[in-house]
Order: C-alpha cells, then structure tokens, then sequence
C-alpha cells in the first residue's frame, strides 16, 4: 500500500507539472502483448511456462512540457499469463482422490505427476506514467522514446487445465514414475485470485514512431517492454519467485490539442 501511495504522489507532480503544457495529445492505442512468466529461482512449478499472446490497449493523454518532452499518462486494459502442456508436476495439496473425494494422502516430500495441458490467465488493468522525448523528422514522421514506472491491477484470474492422465510417483524400486490413480480428468476452470499478488509495480520503456496525417492528428505505432518487480504468487515457498514481464506492440491514434498559454507581448 505504502508503494501505491508513492506512485500515486509521484504521478500527480508529474501531471501537475502540465500546467505550462506546449501541446497536450489525447489517444487510443491497441494491439498484442507477448507475456514472460519468469522464474528466478528454476522452480519446478513454475518454470517451462510459454507466453500466451493477449490483448493490450489503452487510452492515454500525452502532456506536453517542452516541444520534445512529455509526460504521457495511460490507463490500459490487458491480458497476461503462460501455459505449461503435457508432463509436469502437480502440488500435492491440490490433489483430490477420485475414489473418496477426500485430499490424496502421498508420502512426505514425493511430487506427483501428470500429463494435462494447464493454462494461467490474467486480466490487469494498468495505469503506466511514461517520460517521453520525441524526435522529428520533418513535417510528417517523428520518433520518440518512452520509459516510466507502472502499476497494475489483476482482475478476474483463471488457470484453465484440461486432459486426462493418471497420477504418477516416482518409485525408487522401479527407477521410474508409475501410477498411483486410474485415468482421471484435469478439465476444470479454477479461480486462483487467493494464490497470487493482486498488485504488481514495475518499470516500463519502450520506443514508436508517429505519422501526421492532418495538421493536429497522428497515427502511432508502438514497442514496449515491461518488468514487474513484485512476486507473483503469494507462496513463494512453495511455487517459487515468479515475476510478469511482457512485450507489445500496438497502432494508435492522437489528437493534438494547440496550448491556450499565450506568450506576453513584448513591449516596443
């Protein structure tokens, strides 16, 4: 909470400092973003994940302090998470004999396995505070470069298995997994809002290139990376340390407002 309120402050000075704005640029911006559920400590419940591609947009305002520099506030809607296919591990808690219905008892210290395809989706609603310096290139074109922190706010989250396989353990005494349940299903839509961090706060940079197609209209398109620096799963111990990174690309659109400051005149 003690962040949050931080970046809150933060963003209200930079917003405020608009005040002596050259130009102000309001907008829309859409298109996919490439998520990186990265493990830094190679847990085996949560390293292998593959992006899933998802949408992310958002609207912005782009305020301008000098005719280069700006101070660019979103807010965005996106969707983020990874999937794991086939063979892998499965958290013992989280099992369920299907004979009595009551939680499988397995030794201590065994993992049990099993071939299903699992997928983690998330939905954020994010709100970056982007720097931005911007480059022409004659009446037409321009490039600029953006960086800035960001937070998020995780909404609706869902991990979304399906398959079906049996349950192994490794046995010493055959030197390999064997099965300790019949076939059972995996299909299931699981609401994992109670297992992870709902707020993460990161660093966000990226660069674009803009289009003028009318005296105060412009076409964009933009590349982004972010990192978020807060774990994503509550239980560390047990899943590990995973944090959200992403790539996106997007196309927007903006409109360019002409300040109303107008400069004194000077005295003959």
């Amino acid at each position: 909470m003690k962040k949050l309120k931080k970046f809150l402050l933060i963003s209200l000075v930079l917003v405020a400092t608009t005040n002596y704005a050259q130009t102000n640029k309001y907008g829309i911006r859409a298109g996919v973003g490439i998520p990186n559920l990265k493990s830094t400590d190679n847990n085996i419940y949560s390293k292998d994940y593959e992006s899933v591609t998802g949408f992310d947009g958002s609207l912005f305002a782009d305020f301008g302090i000098t005719e280069e520099f700006s101070i660019k506030a979103e807010l965005g809607f996106l969707r983020k998470g990874g999937e794991r296919n086939g063979w892998q591990p499965i958290p013992a808690a989280l099992l369920v004999d299907p004979a009595t219905g009551e939680p499988l008892q397995l030794p201590p210290g065994v993992v049990p396995y099993a071939t299903f395809d699992n997928k983690a989706v998330f939905s954020y609603i994010e709100i970056p505070v982007l720097a931005k310096y911007e480059w022409s290139l004659g009446e037409t074109w321009g490039v600029y470069v953006n960086a800035g922190p960001y937070i998020d706010f995780m909404i609706n989250p869902k991990q979304k298995t399906k398959g079906e396989s049996s349950i192994f353990i490794y046995s010493p005494e055959a030197g390999d997994y064997i099965p300790i349940t019949p076939p059972m299903s995996f299909e299931a839509t699981t609401d994992i809002s109670k297992d992870l961090a709902t707020i993460d706060f990161g660093a966000m940079y990226g660069i674009g290139v803009t289009a003028a197609i009318s005296e105060h209209s412009e076409l964009l398109f933009d590349v982004r990376g972010s990192y978020g620096f807060l774990p994503l799963q509550n239980d560390k111990d047990t899943y590990g340390t995973v944090h959200m990174g992403s790539l996106s690309f997007a196309l927007g659109y903006a409109y360019t407002f002409p300040s109303k400051v107008q400069k004194t005149p000077v005295k003959q």
